[in-house]
């Protein structure tokens, strides 16, 4: 979802994390973010809860996002 990628991108570069430092707090390689910024992987729950704790972040935020997101498209 562009909404949430958009997201995740803003909160990462709020917090002046390169997607290098990022990948390393996740212990992933450095693709692995790019794919979720570019909308080549759709990150599973599990892998959300995670990456929001990465970033410091509280995941209810970007849920409601999600939500108002879908309202719209309703």
């Amino acid at each position: 979802m562009e909404v949430l990628q958009q997201w995740l991108i803003e909160q990462r570069e709020k917090r002046k994390l390169t997607i290098q430092q990022l990948a390393q707090n996740l212990n992933k390689p450095v693709s692995y973010i790019q794919d979720i910024e570019q909308g080549q992987h759709i990150l599973e729950i599990t892998e959300f809860l995670r990456y929001c704790r990465a970033l410091n972040v509280d995941h209810n935020l970007a849920i409601e996002i999600i939500q108002d997101e879908l309202q719209k498209q309703s």
